[in-house]
């Protein structure tokens, strides 16, 4: 059974799996869109983070698939950058470092060690989050980040859709089990009053996203004044909701990046940031001959680029300028 298989591969490396029927894309999509005309999610967040999802549109998977997700282990990674003569160990949130590496390393590991050979797999262009929680895989926090048993919030969510095997039975994959929240959620309060944009509530279970600072410092959006930077120095993302969190003690895991920026490089990702600001910087490139010619750019990117995360480079410039300035 596809699932036997599955499951026997994910213990086997640390990840947790579930597997659903495809009917389960359906339930969440239609989630989402009423979510969507019912204003509980803003119009231009909605049209700017949510509006790529393709759910199983294009895919080349022939017959019928099943949804798989996986949760991987994932650490917070810290990046020391020198800046006037000290060093400062800013954080990247798990997730980011290697992001799209890791959907690719996790599919190309299930292909050859779970799978049976000749079946497809695609990775998912969906909501991993609402699709984990309906499968049983993960539960939501108060601050709508997902939390698995023995991970807590750290780890990254791998969709895909598994070609299914002539002859097999759908009842292999189980359908959907409904939205779940942490139970001690229910009478804790502590990331409502830890969040320093306001965007977790009391009185309704989806964030305001569009006030997480989390996506704003995602954004290449001009930064809006009222924003209170987080503790953390996070070059992106956020990680108080996370960090104050009962249900993570003793669970997230610090991991060095393996790079580090020397103060040239430093100013040159400042550097970087500023002309986002300013509205004179246009979005990263891949091709070095689209780049700042300077020495301590190139390298600075090249280190990036190490961590996957070149694309989110000039936002990173603006966020640590904000941090090194308060």
């Amino acid at each position: 059974m596809i699932q036997d298989r599955l499951q026997a591969w994910a213990e086997s490396r640390g990840y947790g799996v579930a597997v659903a029927g495809v009917e389960i894309v359906d339930v969440v999509k239609r989630k989402l869109e009423e979510r969507r005309a019912s204003r509980l999610i803003d119009p231009a967040f909605f049209a700017e983070s949510l509006g790529f999802f393709r759910f199983l549109e294009g895919m080349a998977l022939p017959g019928p698939v099943s949804i798989v997700l996986v949760a991987v282990p994932r650490p917070i990674h810290i990046l020391p950058v020198s800046f006037g003569g000290r060093t400062v160990d800013t954080l990247i949130p798990p997730t980011y470092v290697r992001y799209r590496a890791v959907f690719d390393d996790v599919l190309a590991d299930m292909k050859a060690n779970a799978l049976l050979p000749g079946l497809g797999a695609e990775a998912l262009k969906a909501p991993l989050k609402s699709l984990a929680v309906h499968m049983g895989l993960v539960a939501y926090g108060r601050n709508n980040v997902t939390y698995r048993p023995g991970l807590g919030s750290g780890h990254q969510l791998c969709g895909y859709a598994v070609g299914i095997s002539p002859g097999s039975n759908q009842e292999e994959a189980p359908g959907a089990n409904g939205e779940t929240m942490l139970e001690r959620c229910r009478d804790c309060r502590v990331c409502i009053k830890a969040c320093p944009t306001g965007a977790i509530h009391e009185d309704r279970f989806l964030i305001s996203a569009e006030r997480c600072y989390t996506l704003l410092s995602e954004s290449r959006r001009p930064f809006p004044d009222w924003a209170r930077l987080p503790k953390a120095v996070c070059l992106v993302g956020c990680l108080t909701c996370q960090q104050v969190c009962p249900e993570n003690k003793g669970r997230m895991g610090v991991e060095p990046s393996g790079v580090e920026l020397t103060g040239e490089e430093t100013e040159a990702l400042l550097e970087a940031g500023r002309r986002l600001e300013a509205g004179t910087g246009a979005p990263a490139a891949n091709a070095a001959s689209d780049r700042p010619e300077s020495p301590a750019w190139t390298s600075a990117w090249g280190k990036i680029d190490r961590l996957g995360m070149t694309e989110d480079i000039e936002v990173m410039g603006r966020n640590l300028a904000h941090f090194l300035s308060r």
